[in-house]
């Protein structure tokens, strides 16, 4: 049994699209690419602009300047999480090195009193404390992804 992926059928479905339309007479076929043709982001196709012009003067240059006021927007988002990302990367690194000092101390303390089990107990846990809170935040903290997205829990 043969599994094919997502990409062959895709190049597959491609393939006979094509030559479908190789195949309809050329009014049909302008009609069916200007129907298949695809343009992403916030600006529209030119075909289209140019209709709205048409119909309203301006209207392409304010669908345009709109377009790139959107993308301004979009990269000034996008810069304010990562620079809020990295304020919350550097607190918690901080605040653990001041729970894991604070672990240490008070191991010195429990270890110079006399307590030398607990002491060292208190030392090894701060470690491993840190040991694992490092292995897991370091992935989360550089992921490109949101932070409040779980994939864990999908």
């Amino acid at each position: 049994m043969t599994n094919k992926s997502e990409n062959d059928v895709n190049k597959t479905d491609s393939a006979e699209i094509i030559d479908k339309l190789e195949n309809m007479p050329k009014d049909e076929k302008d009609d069916v690419i200007a129907t298949l043709e695809m343009y992403s982001g916030p600006i529209p196709h030119p075909k289209i602009l140019e209709a709205y012009q048409k119909l309203y003067p301006d209207a392409a240059k304010k669908i345009i300047e709109n377009g790139l006021e959107e993308s301004s927007h979009r990269r000034t988002l996008e810069t304010a999480r990562q620079k809020r990302r990295g304020r919350l990367a550097w607190a918690t690194l901080i605040s653990l090195v001041v729970i894991i000092l604070v672990f240490i101390v008070l191991s010195f303390l429990l270890i110079m009193n006399g307590h030398k089990i607990i002491g060292s107990i208190f030392a090894g846990t701060s470690f491993l404390v840190f040991i694992g809170t490092m292995t897991d935040l370091v992935p989360v903290l550089s992921a490109k992804d949101d932070i409040s997205v779980d994939d864990k829990n999908e």
